[in-house]
């Protein structure tokens, strides 16, 4: 008997059995006959859970739900977790972001989006910005968040009394609340990147009004702030001897945008990067950066994931003419790009956190044909500007009549590179002697602690050739480093730089708001800086973070400081659940 004459014997005896009988139906068929109904019921059966659930797959759609926790750790406990004063240092950066909310944000591909305010607007001129804040946002204390509010940040940070390292950035701007819910900003001049400006925390006027210039820097509000963030904060574990253990964060249910959806975020402090990593395998924490290439290796890559986040940091060798003539000759310059290997140099970065970057702007390209990797061709540029190693040390030597001099004068092609003592910056600094060596230029190594760099070598422009950084901000603004006016500090132009042709590409550059001008402009200012070569640009900063594989996070690429990783942790998500699409 087949399925078909099995399954229409079926239906003739369950016509004729009564409802009471049911359990005894299978005793009607035969043996042969019961398999044959079973295994039609088990294909009935099995076909219809599949399409069941291909139509739940594909009439809903999985989106984040509240639940989950996140430990992170990191290596320098928190002092002053405030936006006025939270440049000071990274964990302070860090945690703020979490607790305090800007007028503006940058998301993880480096777009700017409103944050707190619901419009802006920026006047013909370029001098007037006006934003209107979005509706019903409250502090964390419950306290309505207003334009008040948004003034009085910005006052405290112009305040000289209040020492806030964020003060040069608003000198010249005025501030005025026009309303409950709209804020001006007014400008003495156009300046395209002040929209950056307005990522600053802000920070609630009836908490901070009463609290002195004297006590700001001292006050409990720093450790047990009151922001607008999408965390709040819960508690800290103090150690006897003062320091913070943990500190922990809580989901803000007041949060005027989507999520955020993990409950609680600890954060836990070590003293280094072993101690971190013994901390991940024990469970304590799940994820920290930045981590090393070395120790990034070891982890489990089924349980966790390094995400690789480029920074705005660019890190090349700077010549100063003023304090070697010998650096003044552009043939020596020239000679110097291409003799280094810059592919080679990053994979020698102890930190591995490097990628080769020939641009002085984070964002745009220089050509790959100007200063190509080529010994020989170093070689043959020294040669014909009469640096020849004429006693065979290896060393290149150049002999010259000074004017009036009726005796010919040897110098030895021999430079001093100065640099942080920062591992990183020391051991690039130490194959570049190698790679310069070997072309026949001796170079001596000179690293410093970064105090001593800024005040004896970076102010007064004390050096010969200098392995140091720029960083820029999402809307780079290069005024500093390369205009002729900033040559002097405080301003940043550490070569001497000067091309009147830069200079006014510059100043129109940050003072248009059509950003493909300001592209147009940089471009040619890169050109121009690979022409005159004050500096050979050889890698921008990766910042390697290691995450647990089960943290959803969104689109995270690119951040200016490490602190941006958090830009938006309010759709960071462990658990899930499905809707109709």
């Amino acid at each position: 008997m087949n399925a078909k004459d099995a399954f229409k014997r079926f239906v003739e005896n369950w016509k004729t059995v009564e409802v009471r009988r049911l359990p005894y139906i299978l005793r009607c068929f035969s043996p042969k006959e019961r398999w044959f109904i079973t295994l039609l019921f088990l294909v009935v059966l099995t076909s219809g859970g599949a399409a069941a659930l291909r139509a739940y797959s594909v009439l809903t759609v999985p989106v984040p739900k509240v639940g989950g926790s996140y430990n992170e750790g990191m290596l320098r406990e928190p002092r002053i977790i405030n936006p006025v004063y939270a440049s000071v240092n990274d964990t302070d950066r860090d945690i703020a972001r979490l607790i305090f909310s800007g007028l503006v944000m940058y998301t993880g591909n480096g777009n700017a989006t409103l944050d707190l305010a619901e419009t802006h607007t920026v006047s013909d001129d370029g001098k007037t910005h006006t934003l209107t804040l979005r509706a019903g946002v409250e502090w964390h204390d419950g306290e309505e968040l207003t334009a008040d509010d948004v003034v009085f940040t910005v006052g405290l940070i112009q305040n000289p009394q209040y020492q806030s390292p964020l003060r040069a950035n608003w000198l010249g701007v005025t501030a005025e609340a026009m309303d409950k819910r709209t804020v001006r900003f007014t400008l003495r001049t156009p300046y395209a990147p002040f929209i950056e400006n307005l990522t600053i925390g802000i920070i609630p006027k009836h908490v901070w009004e009463k609290i002195t210039p004297e006590q700001a820097l001292l006050h409990e509000f720093n450790l047990k702030p009151i922001g607008s963030g999408p965390y709040q904060f819960k508690e800290f574990k103090q150690e006897r001897d003062g320091t913070i253990r943990w500190y922990e964060v809580t989901r803000n249910p007041r949060y005027y945008r989507e999520g955020p959806y993990l409950k609680d975020i600890t954060f836990w402090f070590f003293n280094n990067e072993s101690d971190l990593m013994t901390a991940l395998r024990r469970g304590t924490i799940e994820g920290f950066g930045p981590v090393s290439e070395t120790t990034a290796s070891e982890v489990n890559f089924g349980k966790y994931n390094v995400r690789p986040l480029e920074m705005t940091r660019i890190f090349g060798l700077f010549f100063n003419g003023k304090e070697s003539s010998v650096l003044g000759e552009k043939k020596v310059r020239r000679a110097i790009a291409h003799a280094l290997d810059a592919d080679a140099l990053v994979r020698r970065i102890p930190s591995g956190g490097a990628i080769p970057h020939n641009s002085p702007f984070p964002y745009l390209k220089g050509s790959d044909d100007e200063f190509t990797y080529n010994p020989d061709e170093s070689k043959k540029i020294l040669g014909s500007a009469g640096w020849i190693d004429t006693d065979g040390d290896g060393i290149r030597e150049k002999t010259t009549k000074p004017k009036g001099s009726t005796k010919a004068m040897t110098t030895v092609l021999r430079l001093t590179l100065t640099t942080s003592d920062w591992p990183d910056l020391t051991a690039s600094a130490g194959y570049i002697k190698e790679m310069l060596l070997a072309v026949g230029i001796d170079v001596s190594v000179q690293p410093l602690p970064i105090l001593e760099l800024e005040t004896s070598v970076l102010r007064p422009r004390k050096f010969e050739m200098l392995l140091f950084g720029h960083v820029y901000g999402y809307e780079p603004d290069p005024f500093a480093f390369w205009h002729s006016s900033q040559n002097k500090d405080p301003g940043l132009n550490i070569t001497f730089y000067t091309n009147k042709k830069v200079d006014a590409l510059l100043e129109e550059a940050r003072q248009t708001s059509d950003p493909l001008k300001r592209d147009e402009n940089y471009k040619s200012v890169v050109s121009m800086l690979t022409d005159d070569l004050p500096a050979v640009f050889l890698y921008s900063q990766l910042y390697l973070y290691l995450l647990p594989a089960d943290l959803k996070v969104p689109i995270l690429d690119q951040i200016v400081l490490p602190a941006d990783r958090f830009n938006e942790i309010h759709l960071w998500h462990k658990e899930t659940k499905r809707v109709l699409r």
